[in-house]
């Protein structure tokens, strides 16, 4: 219709594996600048939804449009230009350095028989940059520990020049600094006009970032808003089934912190 064109929309999304429905509608927008957390039980179909949207799984029913246009429309190549996926950080078999990893991301714009030319390392030290981990550039990755290597595949995700970048809970695996530091990445990104969509366990890791939140139960949207409107102790019991309290506290720099703590 009418409406002002966003950068991602998902209109009543259905799908799954062949018969099986796990998304029975989901709807949600997100724009530049802004960070979407998908929250919801385990099961509720976030890496489902995250297919989906990434077009590995076809739609069974509904859209999901970039920039306006229909996904379906878009061939992978175009879409990999648009969207880009941050697993959680792997180990990998071969020992690469930093560098690498993040370069290899671009081989698509260059043949396996050529050397990464320039401008594709010129690329890469900027997605380095971008998230403050440019020393790391030629350490192996092997040798980087859980946080670190998070950074490089956030930094190969940037390098692969998308707008939309999908985070699979991006903090499952770090320690509380390493968090810290994810967040202050994670906000800087969408400072600088980048979409994040990520999922995670811990609902106040949502209201800290300050971000939009998708509540997911049973693959379907429970409740879409900002923070304080999702995070309430009604939408909390509905959806993980048990009573807990919503409180703001303030910390020392006089931030305001959202805590769920069951009751």
């Amino acid at each position: 219709g009418g409406n002002i064109k966003m950068l991602l929309e998902l209109q009543s999304v259905h799908g799954g594996y062949g018969k099986k429905e796990i998304i029975k509608g989901v709807d949600f927008h997100a724009d530049h600048g802004d960070i979407v957390c998908l929250a919801g039980p385990n099961g509720c179909g976030k890496t489902t939804l995250f297919r989906l949207i990434l077009g590995s799984l076809p739609l069974s029913d509904g859209h999901i449009f970039i920039d306006g246009t229909d996904i379906q429309t878009l061939s992978p190549k175009e879409r990999a230009n648009l969207i880009a996926y941050i697993p959680q950080y792997h180990t990998p078999i071969f020992s690469y350095t930093a560098l690498e990893v993040v370069i290899m991301v671009r081989a698509s714009h260059f043949s396996a028989f050529k050397m990464p030319k320039s401008i594709d390392r010129q690329a890469a030290f900027h997605a380095l940059e971008k998230v403050n981990a440019l020393h790391l550039a030629n350490r192996p990755y092997t040798s980087l520990s859980g946080g670190q290597r998070q950074l490089i595949l956030i930094a190969r995700a940037i390098c692969q020049s998308a707008k939309i970048l999908i985070m699979d809970e991006p903090a499952a695996s770090l320690d509380y600094a390493n968090q810290q530091r994810l967040t202050y990445v994670i906000r800087s990104l969408a400072q600088n006009g980048y979409c994040i969509i990520m999922s995670t366990h811990s609902p106040e890791h949502l209201a800290s970032l300050g971000s939009l939140v998708l509540l997911m139960k049973d693959g379907k949207s429970a409740s879409f808003g900002t923070s304080s409107q999702v995070i309430t102790p009604q939408n909390l019991k509905q959806v993980y089934g048990i009573d807990m309290d919503v409180l703001t506290v303030t910390n020392r720099h006089g931030a305001k912190r959202t805590i769920c703590l069951p009751v």
